[in-house]
């Protein structure tokens, strides 16, 4: 199942570069099942999304934020997530 990350752009140079997406300070990765969704999360800078597949049962919902200020779930992925190198980046910029 396609998830997707989102980070300022020099992060995602460093996450592609190391190949994988270290878990945060409490451990887990989030994540958004819809590309544009990731970045709502880090909308007042530009980003850059990755998409990986991981098996739905590697993931799960998090509650951590607003559903209804964001308009989107978001769910997490428990450590690490190894890259195979073929992911899909690309960059987003708004206009505030």
């Amino acid at each position: 199942m396609k998830y997707y990350h989102a980070a300022p752009k020099e992060m995602m140079l460093k996450i592609v570069g190391e190949g994988r997406i270290r878990k945060s300070g409490d451990g887990v990765v989030y994540l958004c099942r819809e590309a544009v969704d990731s970045c709502k999360f880090l909308v007042i800078r530009g980003m850059s999304v990755i998409e990986v597949d991981i098996d739905k049962s590697e993931v799960k919902e998090s509650h951590d934020h607003s559903e209804a200020f964001f308009r989107c779930k978001a769910y997490m992925h428990k450590g690490d997530i190894e890259l195979t190198g073929n992911e899909k980046v690309w960059d987003y910029t708004f206009d505030i």
